[in-house]
């Protein structure tokens, strides 16, 4: 194929006065001039140095190409633009031309295949053999480029050296070329950054400026809030002063209230025992001393046998200034029916602060008790459960720590389920094993569940687990995440003894048909991809009738058997050898370069079928015809029917014999 024939997009737009190409303009240089001169070596001695004929040179960029020539040793050095219709040179030592067409260009090649492109030896080199670079001067025997990109990661060109002696160019040069051209793309993109960061300053002013005005309109907020404050103040001491004179309302209210409401004065008098308090007790208000509320009043420790100490009891925690808040007690006078207790309390002060008493209010939650006694025992034999289900279960609140995890992590990681509650799932578990599952756990936490496969192994044994991700909701919010986990390694084992089943010969061992067509699609694309020619061999074993006829069919399957061994000895490791059906085999070969190299491998198979076949203890000679089909551009259909023609001009051919068809789908 000659230089430039391949079909390449347009790449890079002419420049604009308005668009991010205009800061890769090639060095102010008229696009359509070429410069008739061309320059000898210059590496040998010593770096020429950049000459552009007609145009001036932009150093930022020429100190790239007498880089990149010194650290090579070689005496051209371009950066090259590549257009639709040409290549113009950013930079250039070593040559007089300014562009050139882009039929010519080497570089096209190098966009195209978006990676180093080294050609060790353009005379033998079909691409670039008759290239007018090639064939004339500057006489261009290697080449070695690399492509740099705009910031949207659009090809724009390439840096490349050459030279005009064939020669090698190693990993190290490779890797060296790579950084080289990464420094030329930033140095391209440097004007487009700079205009983004000038942008981002400048928005950033126009903020600062809004921000400074919110902040005094704020200001201007926040001082009139403080004036309704103050009015607001005002007129809650007046309001203060109507609740007082409105008492005897209040102490109506709390004798229709259904919670008991207990009060007492600074001195620790009781003022307040309402209907409710009364109920509770049993008993009315009495003048009883602080010391003898507790057991005058029938007041016992949660558990409801040990009497409450003194100074446990609410009402005085209160009068001392402690605020209580949901204090646990049980209230069991004799004869009567005992209640599970929760009181909550403060003092009382006045306006000046000055000490009045304390308030408890007491609210019965026997029953809340009772149901919380069952959903502990219910909680108690769900734990039950998952402990003993042949699964993990956990449950994740939105900060991925474990809230519960059953005990299936102690035998499956050696991680107890209590040293896991209140961690992360990568303190708990460790970062290997939270790596996998992020993305899963963050999908989770938006809302959606998920499902991951992923193989472990832990404490000696390997597993396939299988974890469901399902997020916990309620009115409309994530509060967490359900983890199911379930050992998939038995079914997953079946699923790839079935599919090697379905995909290999029985006989053999050697890939089906089946396999064959999906591996014959699949080096097709690679081939297209790579531009590089495939090739497809049809195989038969001449009269393997007559062997089965002789030897029976064992005999017939243990030749079957070692004609495919000497196959896949023969051939490469990469190539695909397959069993289509009784006799017949076939070959994928990619990346050969000629028919003539398929006439080779074919003299190579036909040499491995020489030596007598062990059938039964008996020397037995056996040959094969061989049809081989060769494509630089293949096409699935035309290949194999190819191929098959030219396996049947073997076998007209007299058989032990290979023909070779070349097929072009242009």
């Amino acid at each position: 194929m000659l230089p430039g024939s391949a079909y390449c997009p347009a790449i890079v737009r002419s420049p604009g006065p308005d668009s991010a190409g205009s800061l890769l303009r090639p060095c102010g240089q008229d696009i359509h001039a070429q410069s008739t001169r061309t320059r000898g070596r210059g590496t040998r001695q010593g770096p020429a140095r950049p000459r552009h004929s007609r145009h001036p040179q932009e150093e930022r960029f020429d100190r790239f190409t007498r880089i990149a020539s010194a650290v090579f040793d070689a005496p051209i050095a371009l950066i090259s633009l590549v257009d639709t219709d040409r290549q113009w040179f950013k930079s250039c030592l070593g040559v007089e031309m300014s562009e050139t067409p882009r039929s010519l260009a080497f570089c096209s090649h190098a966009v195209a295949l978006d990676d180093v492109l080294v050609v060790p030896d353009t005379h033998l080199d079909e691409r670039f053999a008759t290239n007018a670079l090639v064939t004339g001067a500057p006489h261009i025997r290697f080449y070695a480029g690399q492509p740099v990109r705009s910031l949207e990661g659009q090809p724009l060109g390439t840096l490349c050296v050459m030279d005009t002696r064939p020669r090698e160019f190693d990993q190290a040069a490779r890797l060296l070329l790579k950084d080289l051209a990464r420094l030329v793309q930033d140095e391209l993109n440097r004007l487009v950054v700079v205009a983004a960061r000038d942008s981002a300053q400048q928005a950033l002013c126009e903020l600062n400026a809004q921000l400074e005005q919110r902040v005094e309109e704020r200001t201007r907020a926040l001082h009139a809030q403080n004036r309704a404050l103050e009015q607001e103040a005002a007129h809650r001491m007046a309001v203060e002063d109507a609740l007082r004179q409105k008492q005897e309302l209040l102490d109506a209210v709390l004798e229709t209230v259904d919670v008991a409401v207990v009060a007492c004065d600074g001195d620790g008098a009781l003022t307040l025992f309402n209907r409710e308090a009364r109920k509770f007790h049993g008993l009315d208000a009495e003048q009883v001393a602080m010391a003898d509320w507790s057991t005058r009043y029938d007041l016992f420790k949660s558990d409801g046998l040990t009497p409450l100490p003194q100074d446990q009891v609410p009402l005085g925690r209160a009068l001392r200034g402690e605020r209580v808040k949901d204090a646990g007690m049980v209230i069991a006078p004799e004869g009567l029916k005992a209640r599970q207790i929760l009181a909550s309390g403060r003092a009382l002060k006045g306006a000046g602060g000055e000490k009045l008493g304390a308030v408890v209010i007491m609210k019965d939650v026997t029953e809340l008790f009772d149901s919380r006694a069952q959903v502990l025992e219910s909680e108690e034999r769900l734990r039950t459960i998952a402990d003993n289900v042949p699964a993990l279960i956990s449950y994740i609140d939105i900060e991925l720590r474990y809230r519960f995890a059953n005990q299936r992590y102690r035998e499956w990681f050696g991680v107890r389920c209590e040293d896991m509650l209140g961690k992360t799932v990568p303190e708990a578990m460790g970062e290997t094993f939270y790596a996998p599952r992020k993305a899963a756990l963050e999908r989770c936490l938006s809302g959606h569940g998920s499902h991951l496969e992923i193989e472990e192994e832990r404490r000696g044994r390997k597993r396939v687990i299988s974890t469901t991700y399902l997020p916990h909701m309620r009115d409309g919010m994530v509060h967490g995440i359900y983890v199911l986990s379930t050992d998939a390694t038995s079914a997953r084992q079946y699923e790839r003894q079935l599919h090697a089943l379905a995909h290999s010969d029985h006989l053999t061992g050697l890939p089906n048909r089946r396999s064959y067509e999906e591996r014959l699609v699949q080096a097709i694309a690679r081939s297209r991809r790579s531009a590089m020619p495939l090739a497809l061999a049809y195989l038969d074993v001449d009269h393997f009738k007559q062997i089965n006829d002789s030897h029976g069919h064992a005999g017939g399957d243990a030749v079957l058997r070692e004609f495919g061994q000497r196959l896949s000895a023969t051939v490469r490791s990469t190539d695909t050898v397959a069993r289509l059906a009784g006799d017949e085999f076939v070959i994928v070969l990619e990346q050969v370069g000629s028919p003539l190299e398929c006439q080779r491998i074919a003299d190579k198979l036909l040499e491995a079928m020489r030596a007598p076949f062990d059938c039964d203890g008996r020397k037995l000679a056996v040959s094969a015809s061989i049809g081989f089909a060769w494509s630089p551009r293949p096409e699935q259909a035309a290949l194999a029917h190819a191929a098959d023609e030219a396996l049947y001009q073997s076998k007209r051919g007299g058989r032990d014999t290979a023909s070779v068809l070349v097929v072009d789908n242009v």
